[in-house]
């Protein structure tokens, strides 16, 4: 009898268990409303061959700058904006390398669903 009144009771109590973890998870999404859009992908080596030393990317609004040596070693950047708009923002990326540099310009949005991450590759 006692193990029939455990086994209804974990009958019971495991979907309860799982639905409640399932709706964290939904609440642990970002908010699509969110102003903060980060951007981030890989960056191109500029027209004479150099590595990127950093990327800096402009809005009406804000400008932000990566400068880590990510950007150098593995071409890859990674700069968070704030204010973002629901219409998105106009942006131009400069990327500056050893002696020269190149510009991207594009409009940054917010991700749909409940990403705040916008990948943006640049290239000369």
């Amino acid at each position: 009898m006692r193990n029939r009144v455990t086994i209804l009771a974990i009958t019971v109590l495991l979907p309860l268990t799982g639905a409640a973890t399932l709706a964290a998870a939904g609440q642990a999404g970002a908010d699509p409303q969110s102003p903060t859009v980060t951007v981030s992908g890989s960056v191109d080596d500029c027209d004479n061959g150099e590595s990127p030393t950093k990327v800096t990317i402009t809005t009406s609004k804000e400008s932000k700058t990566d400068k880590r040596k990510t950007v150098a070693k593995n071409n890859e950047y990674s700069v968070t904006f704030k204010n973002i708009s629901t219409k998105g923002r106009a942006a131009t990326a400069t990327v500056t390398c050893k002696g020269d540099s190149y510009t991207d310009d594009f409009t940054i949005k917010r991700p749909a669903g409940t990403s705040t991450t916008l990948d943006r590759d640049l290239e000369p």
